[in-house]
Formats: C-alpha cells, sequence, structure tokens
C-alpha cells in the first residue's frame, strides 16, 4: 500500500508587482496557513518520505514552510513545473513516476488539478481544495507506476479554517 497527500498552495497575493501568475507570492493569510497546515499534518499523520512541489512562486513557498515545519530536508524534495496549471492527467504521470522507495508522497500543487486527482483517486472525495488544504489517501496499490481511478480511499481532509 502507498499513501498520498495531496496540497493545495496557501493564499497568494493578488496585489503585487510579479508579472506573471506563476510569480505570484503568498499573502500573509498564506504565510501562516501553511505553517498551521503543516502542525495538523504532522499530528494526523502520516508525514511524507518524498514532497514534489510545482515551482511556481506561491506553491514552491507553501512547500517550503511544509518542510520547515514536518522537520524533513531539502534533500526530501522535489520539484517540476510540470504540475503548475497541470491537469489531472499530468498530475497522474507525475504520481506514477514516484521513486519506489517511497512509501507516502505528498504532491504540492494548484487547482483545479488538486480537486481533480481527489476525485479520480477516489470518486467517493468529491474534494473541492481550498487554498492550503491537504487530502491523505490510502492508495491500494504497491508500486506507483500502477495508480489507477478509484484505487484509493480518503483518510482525512482538512483545510485551514476547518474547525479542529
Amino acid at each position: 500500500m502507498k499513501t498520498l497527500i495531496l496540497a493545495r498552495h496557501a493564499k497568494s497575493s493578488w496585489k503585487t508587482d510579479a508579472e506573471t501568475d506563476f510569480d505570484r507570492p503568498l499573502n500573509k493569510r498564506g504565510l501562516s496557513d501553511a505553517p498551521l497546515m503543516a502542525g495538523r499534518l504532522r499530528s494526523k499523520g502520516p508525514l511524507p518520505d518524498r514532497v514534489v512541489s510545482s515551482t511556481a512562486v506561491r506553491a514552491l513557498a507553501t512547500t517550503e514552510l511544509y518542510l520547515h515545519g514536518l522537520g524533513m530536508r531539502n534533500n526530501q524534495l522535489t520539484t517540476t513545473r510540470s504540475i503548475y496549471e497541470a491537469p489531472v492527467s499530468a498530475l497522474i504521470t507525475q504520481i506514477e513516476q514516484m521513486t519506489a522507495d517511497c512509501t507516502i508522497a505528498m504532491m504540492v500543487g494548484h487547482n483545479p488539478g488538486m480537486s481533480a486527482a481527489c476525485h479520480f483517486l477516489s470518486s467517493q472525495a468529491d474534494l473541492e481544495m481550498p487554498t492550503c488544504a491537504l487530502a491523505c489517501f490510502d492508495l491500494e496499490i504497491d508500486q506507483w507506476k500502477d495508480v489507477y481511478r478509484d484505487c484509493a480511499t480518503l483518510r482525512w481532509f482538512d483545510y485551514p479554517k476547518n474547525a479542529v
């Protein structure tokens, strides 16, 4: 069995000098929500072996806050632009490419792809991922390359405004 944690980046700023959407930074709320959600992930578990993140500024900033909050090292991080504005098919391809030694993976990206990936993995998990949401799935596979539609069960779902 494999476990996958899907994460949508924290709240980003529209009031910025960034030239492109790709370059938008986190806003004040995003900078406080990501450490909050790292703490919730640490409490709920499981903790990821590997993190794959979009290279968009807001996603990478979210990921760095998660790494710090979870006590993870930078060598546990892989970054790729292929997650930015990715359709579900590209996200599934990214999951299929996880290394065999990884049992628990985390992917940090963007909507609508993250919500679509939740539904792909489990049609019972028709989730709309708000900013900084986390969805933890148990996948009924032995190898990442074997991921398929409805192969997962939602273990838990959380987001910053969720009353815990």
